[in-house]
């Protein structure tokens, strides 16, 4: 088969967790004998032109980053491109990822028009909120509350706010979208509680081997960053309010009680921590708190392997959460939140814990029993490999893509 991928941007010019699993998947088709070519977008930075690179086709898209939520329906010049590399590549198979942003969501449209199998995967809640998703309700109902209302996408968008946003999203996927895929049951239920159309659920999926850190890299990780004889819980990603920060500050003062050695290691922005550690009024807790930011995957990898547990509280309908697969790749057990989907990555009481982290001494708790014993994050790790190799590696995506391709 001819697969074409859409995604908004593309490594390595563009380094983003969606952007990996869109390249991710597109080797794997590669190597079991299919055709892949992939549309994606640059800035104005980068040329004003199309980029044909191999098997990767850029277009330069620009605008108005306050008009994202009008421009992201349809842009005619973005769509003109579109249609003509569309025309060239002639595919069998269209799969969008995140189309949001650039890309638009006409390319289903102009998709549709060249193949009647024409697929698009969400990996967040923007195909009807404005924003992650972390209402009152939402919170107070531990997930189960999925709604939204127009006041709610006002609060999040202000003047940006796009009246007919959302209503245009939901008729361009009915017209055109063969499937829409939700990366966990957690974000299906948001979709189908929010009427997109035709909905069923792939787990994203990771290059497990990739991600293995060797003994020296681990011990010259810990060496760097001077973290010998410390105990170490995990956190990172895009630093944000609605990632956890200030339940994690908290349980972090009560960890400190129990464990004196503990160190909470932060992959992020150091200056977005600072200002997420005044906001949470945790000064205490952050002396026990070492920010670092950004690493190169193999940087990150030995990160991994120098922690002890990898902990995910997130405050929103976080869908997936590839670091809870990549903390079980590496063989590290997992305090993950209730919220979104990583209830389906870690199996509570197996490979981690599952906690709601607003009930902080629970959280605490949880974070104090693994790191005061060894032998059940070992187990818990151990399980963890198990289950990420079984479920949720590129293997098992890519099969589960094909056949739904195929139906």
């Amino acid at each position: 088969m001819k697969i074409l991928l859409l995604n908004d941007g593309y490594p390595p010019r563009y380094e983003s967790s969606v952007g990996t699993i869109t390249a991710n998947l597109a080797a794997e088709y590669r190597r079991l004998g299919h055709e892949v070519a992939v549309i994606t977008s640059h800035g104005p930075d980068v040329s004003g032109k199309i980029l044909h690179e191999g098997d990767v086709v850029s277009l330069p898209v620009d605008y108005r980053s306050s008009l994202r939520h009008f421009k992201a329906l349809k842009q005619s010049q973005v769509s003109n491109m579109l249609e003509g590399e569309m025309a060239r590549i002639r595919p069998d198979i269209v799969h969008a990822h995140n189309l949001h942003q650039y890309l638009t969501y006409d390319a289903l449209r102009i998709a549709r028009a060249h193949t009647e199998r024409v697929f698009i995967t969400m990996h967040d809640v923007m195909s009807f909120n404005y924003g992650r998703l972390m209402t009152r309700r939402y919170l107070a109902s531990e997930g189960k509350d999925v709604h939204t209302t127009a006041w709610d996408h006002i609060r999040q968008s202000g003047l940006q706010w796009n009246p007919i946003r959302n209503h245009r999203i939901r008729k361009t996927l009915e017209a055109n979208a063969t499937k829409v895929v939700a990366v966990s049951h957690a974000l299906k239920k948001a979709l189908d509680a929010h009427a997109l159309p035709r909905t069923c659920v792939v787990h994203n999926g990771i290059d497990v081997a990739s991600w293995e850190a060797t003994e020296k890299e681990t011990d010259a990780f810990r060496k760097e960053h001077k973290l010998e004889g410390k105990k170490i819980i995990l956190f990172g990603g895009r630093l944000s309010r609605d990632k956890g920060s200030a339940p994690l500050l908290h349980a972090l003062t009560q960890v400190k009680k129990a464990v004196p050695n503990v160190l909470l290691l932060v992959i992020g922005n150091p200056k977005t921590w600072g200002g997420l550690v005044q906001e949470a009024g945790a000064k205490d807790a952050a002396s026990s708190a070492l920010c670092i930011d950004w690493l190169s995957k193999e940087k990150m990898c030995a990160t991994y392997g120098a922690c002890d547990l990898v902990t995910t509280p997130s405050l929103c309908l976080d869908t997936f959460n590839l670091m809870n697969a990549e903390a079980m790749a590496n063989r590290k057990p997992v305090v993950g939140t209730c919220f979104g989907g990583t209830p389906e990555v870690v199996e509570n009481g197996i490979t981690g814990f599952i906690c709601n982290p607003l009930k902080v001494e629970e959280y605490a708790n949880l974070l104090i029993t693994l790191l005061l014993d060894d032998a059940l994050a070992r187990k818990m790790g151990e399980a963890g490999r198990a289950r990420v190799e079984r479920l949720f590696t590129v293997e098992v995506q890519a099969q589960k893509y094909l056949e739904l391709y195929q139906q």
